[in-house]
């Protein structure tokens, strides 16, 4: 009796935290006081879980907004005064950060945690990077920075006078470091998956990655403000940490930025649409050594960098990028080259960041994640691994397949599809499968070979992680393919991969409370989590992914008819989202609308199949009354049907901090938050019909863009 009243007290003050406590968004349900009491399977406790799930929905909504003028308002009124990206001094607040951060507090906590019996070998030598990152305060970063340089050559800006320019040979020095550490300068080589041919591994000839990643960041005068704080960071980068004179470091950033800009210029629009093909030639070494000599040395950068002579086609990726290159490097000094090809060496082995004791184990955390995210990811599963949401996820998956499928069967929306073209699309949707990211089969341990991570020295961890990982992928080339994974990225955000046919989905996103648990209403569960995997079920048939088979391989399986009618279709979304505004910022007209194409589909989709299993409740049950009551929360006067569109909605409620919103419209391929919800509904005329939107209200526009 003693124990139920602990209980009852420690939930009773949870109920308290979860419904009064709002002001801390979506986080009060992903760090519950005990999260052991939430789990017993109690009346009690189940219908806490409602009543909270039912505060919090309450808590973003403005209903004082008129829904069929601003749907996004309305289900996300109140979402920014509780969660303001300003006063919480954050990037941005939303669902995804959220997931993050209770991924990251269980990530912490196992990192902190002396070696246990769950600890694998490779368990232990992640934990020792993140101790010897924590330790960096101790560590001489100009003397080990200058000893990694030395490797190379020799940097300019800290040699002055002394600096040997004939001794500089670019092309070797970059194909050198590219060999040693797989870091890319300006250009270089890397080995995976033929993206139009995935029974083999092939060389790429590719870009190096920019720090502000898209062109238009890089050219445009709205983001300016971005590039004068790059430059900044450089400037207190070779002052502050290579301890060179404040003139030179001025100088040498300005040189520095000045050069990348250039060198973006060569860059994709990536608010266009690109067919991969038309990105990726494939040619012999003699014939790219053609193209680019004698400015660009291509024989010497392959052979360096693969360590070998190579016989076999290469793929270039992007030729505008090279041909630009040849003409930048043609009027650049080759003191500055230098110095950006050194700066992009060592800029890779700094914690860039303030080495305070408070945000320092959070910073250490991003670094562990982004070279371990795999194995933390496989630590959580292994100690936090529910088989509930796994199954749940796993039935629902088989609800959005077979929906689909009745959809390319016999629906009349989806006439415009050849009935051949159909036939293969149903081939390729029963090929697709659908993945937890938990890493449980593969082989972490080969990814440790030859490293014995410690806890005195980042820097050397670091050396170690690079040269493994330089290592293997040139031993890809002789090996079949394998998954291509981008394990950080992976961590908190499903995705769809074409040359698998694969879906994956964190194990961030199964993580009970934030958007599942099995006694919230399926309207709930499938405007969330189904609509999601929606999502990237549609990816497959985007303006992208329907370049590719059931198989995975490139290839035009769709009819020409079809083929026009899609795209005069992806025209009605282009000039749709064109229209939008954001924070005073004309969104652009572009032929890139896989993620809008993606989220129209996914949701229509998610609601069809959640309409289905409903259907099929009421046909089943004894009780009509039980299964409205199931599907409803406690306190709110909204229907199952308009539950499923609010909490829909909800994915989306979010704040960006006022400075990082042209950095978001400039790199981000997806529309911002609010259009994605407002955009994907006024497109449905079955929202329409839950809210009595009249003909012609904003969210119930008499044109509306449909593809899926």
């Amino acid at each position: 009796m003693l124990r139920a009243l602990k209980a009852k007290h420690k939930t009773m003050k949870l109920l308290y935290i979860l419904i009064a406590g709002n002001v801390l968004s979506a986080l009060v349900l992903a760090a519950p006081t005990d999260e052991d009491a939430l789990n017993q399977d109690t009346p009690y406790i189940k219908e806490l879980l409602r009543q909270a799930k039912a505060a919090e929905i309450e808590s973003f909504l403005d209903q004082k907004t008129d829904p069929c003028k601003d749907f996004y308002a309305f289900s996300c009124g109140n979402y920014k005064r509780i969660n303001s990206a300003l006063n919480l001094q954050k990037d941005s607040t939303g669902l995804f950060e959220t997931l993050k951060n209770g991924l990251n507090r269980k990530i912490l906590k196992m990192l902190k945690t002396p070696h246990d019996t769950h600890d694998t070998p490779e368990d232990i030598q992640v934990k020792h990077f993140y101790e010897s990152c924590l330790g960096i305060k101790e560590l001489k970063f100009k003397e080990k920075l200058k000893r990694i340089i030395a490797e190379f050559g020799t940097m300019p800006m800290l040699e002055g006078s002394s600096w040997q320019e004939d001794d500089f040979d670019w092309v070797e020095t970059t194909a050198r470091i590219n060999h040693r550490y797989g870091i890319i300068g300006i250009i270089g080589v890397e080995v995976t998956t033929d993206m139009l041919n995935n029974q083999r591994n092939i060389i790429y000839v590719v870009r190096q990655e920019f720090q502000l990643e898209s062109r238009g960041m890089y050219l445009n005068n709205e983001t300016a403000f971005y590039r004068q704080n790059y430059k900044a960071g450089l400037q207190y980068f070779f002052e502050g940490i290579l301890e060179v004179e404040k003139e030179l470091a001025m100088k040498t950033a300005k040189e520095v930025l000045d050069f990348e800009v250039e060198l973006a210029n060569g860059l994709v629009d990536n608010k266009e649409h690109h067919d991969l093909k038309d990105q990726l030639e494939l040619l012999t070494v003699a014939d790219l050594r053609k193209r680019y000599a004698p400015t660009i040395d291509i024989e010497k950068l392959i052979f360096v960098s693969m360590g070998e002579e190579i016989s076999d086609q290469i793929y270039e990726f992007n030729r505008r990028y090279q041909q630009n290159v040849v003409e930048v490097i043609k009027r650049t000094p080759k003191r500055t080259v230098a110095n950006y090809i050194f700066y992009r060496l060592i800029w890779k082995f700094l914690v860039k960041s303030g080495k305070s004791s408070t945000t320092l184990p959070k910073l250490c955390l991003t670094y562990t994640k982004k070279y371990f995210a795999k194995n933390l990811d496989n630590m959580v599963y292994r100690r936090y691994k529910n088989e509930k949401s796994s199954r749940e996820m796993d039935n629902m998956w088989h609800q959005l397949k077979s929906t689909f499928r009745e959809a390319l069967l016999s629906s009349p929306e989806l006439d415009w599809i050849e009935r051949s073209t159909r036939n293969l699309a149903i081939a390729k949707l029963e090929a697709m499968t659908l993945e937890l990211n938990n890493y449980s089969k593969e082989n972490l341990t080969e990814d440790f070979a030859d490293l014995n991570l410690q806890t005195t020295d980042y820097i050397e961890n670091l050396r170690q992680v690079f040269q493994l990982g330089a290592k293997q992928m040139r031993q890809l080339f002789r090996q079949p393919p394998k998954p291509i994974e981008e394990a950080e990225i992976l961590s908190y955000t499903p995705a769809n991969n074409p040359i698998e046919n694969t879906i994956k989905v964190p194990v961030a996103m199964l993580q009970p409370f934030y958007i599942w648990s099995d006694v919230y209403p399926n309207a709930v569960k499938f405007g969330t989590l189904a609509s999601l995997i929606g999502h990237e079920l549609i990816h497959g048939f985007d303006d992208r992914g329907r370049k590719f088979d059931d198989k995975g391989i490139s290839t035009d399986w769709w009819d020409e008819k079809s083929s026009s009618n899609f795209l005069k279709r992806r025209e009605c979304f282009t000039k749709q989202y064109g229209r939008y505004v954001y924070d005073g910022i004309q969104l652009k007209e572009s032929t890139a609308q896989s993620e809008n194409i993606a989220d129209n589909g996914g949701t229509r989709l998610a609601y069809a199949a959640y309409r289905k299993w409903f259907e099929s409740q009421i046909t089943n049950s004894s009780s009509v009354n039980q299964v409205l009551a199931k599907e409803t929360l406690p306190n709110l006067r909204y229907s199952a049907n308009q539950l499923f569109f609010i909490s829909f909605a909800q994915v989306w409620c979010n704040d960006v901090h006022p400075s990082l919103k042209a950095l978001q419209v400039s790199t981000d391929e997806h529309t911002p938050a609010k259009y994605r919800v407002i955009g994907t509904l006024s497109n449905f005329k079955e929202f329409s019909k839950e809210f009595n939107c009249p003909a012609g209200s904003a969210m119930n526009p008499c044109e509306k863009c449909i593809l899926y």
